[in-house]
């Protein structure tokens, strides 16, 4: 593994300035949609060109540093909390579709939440710590602090924290927490990011809300239960989670750490060690814990398209807020 984050570290930019590129990481090698089970640098494209169509300074190289490279389509990547409307597919039967958007007290983590100016996503999970009443909520900056960077203005500490989201009808009688802390978004304007120029990398995108009382939330993830500690990602590893939009569904680790390139209509950001799995989630699933199959938490998602999710790595986010599932 240390040969391959050499390299990554190594070309990542170079592979990000290419045309259509939007990740790099680490994770198994697929040829024919068969896992050899042969590590390489995983390449996620927008969409995949025929090499025949691209100048040789745009094509991606079949092996870096002797290492080999993969491929692979994932579509356009988006936040998965500030645009609700098109689920790619609808939630199964018996995924308690409509209880994940209607208000519930105790909350449980897989429903609906959002800071009071946003749509909604997910509530992840109940944490631990030293907070006044010692439990906080724990989803993305994006769902409870509505994607602030700080200093825009967009979201304060104890703003309220709406459950449902105020897309599913939260209003200010449904008000459940406080927004408590969050990771400030990094960002440089789409246009100069087209012109060469790097964001600062973001490391995760979470955030805190204290409950206007503990015993307003449940720490029992909807359909799968109580969390059973943390564990690192590798891939290939199958994993799960439970959503506000998408319910509950499963996947597995397609590589690990990632650096990832979004965008949107005015900000480019870049988000650092991320893990990616196969597509387990849609709009609205955004703040949702993914778990190993034993139960322990492996990170939080806020991203995707209908081929692929991200998640920031469960230990990180934790350790920043010092805080303990």
């Amino acid at each position: 593994m240390k040969v391959f984050l050499s390299a990554l570290k190594k070309h990542r930019f170079q592979l990000l300035d290419l045309p259509g590129v939007i990740s790099v990481g680490v994770g198994f090698k697929h040829t024919n949609r068969f896992n050899t089970g042969r590590m390489s640098l995983v390449v996620g494209v927008e969409k995949k060109v025929p090499r025949v169509m691209l100048a040789r300074s745009q094509a991606i190289p079949g092996f870096l540093d002797s290492l080999p490279t993969d491929v692979v389509e994932i579509g356009r990547v988006v936040f998965q909390g500030f645009s609700i409307p098109g689920i790619n597919s609808p939630p199964s039967g018996g995924n308690n579709a409509e209880l994940r958007k209607s208000k519930l007290r105790p909350a449980p983590p897989g429903v609906s939440i959002g800071h009071y100016k946003t749509s909604a996503g997910t509530l992840g999970a109940v944490v631990r710590g030293r907070f006044p009443g010692g439990v906080a909520i724990l989803s993305n900056n994006h769902i409870l602090a509505n994607g602030t960077d700080g200093r825009d203005g967009l979201a304060s500490v104890g703003d309220p924290i709406l459950q449902p989201g105020p897309y599913d009808g939260g209003t200010d009688r449904d008000i459940i927490a406080r927004l408590a802390s969050y990771s400030p978004y990094k960002w440089i304007s789409t246009q100069e990011y087209k012109q060469g120029k790097k964001p600062e990398p973001n490391l995760m995108d979470a955030a805190l809300a204290i409950p206007m009382e503990p015993g307003l939330v449940d720490g029992k993830i909807m359909g799968l239960g109580p969390v059973n500690g943390t564990t690192e990602p590798f891939p290939g590893m199958p994993v799960f989670k439970s959503g506000r939009s998408t319910g509950i569904t499963s996947s597995q680790i397609t590589a690990i750490h990632n650096t990832l390139h979004i965008e949107d209509d005015k900000r480019s950001y870049l988000f650092e060690d991320q893990i990616a799995t196969g597509s387990m989630s849609d709009n609205g699933d955004s703040g949702s814990l993914i778990l190993a199959a034993d139960g322990r938490a492996v990170g939080l998602l806020f991203a995707g398209s209908d081929r692929i999710t991200y998640a920031s790595p469960i230990s990180r986010v934790l350790g920043a807020f010092n805080a303990k599932l």
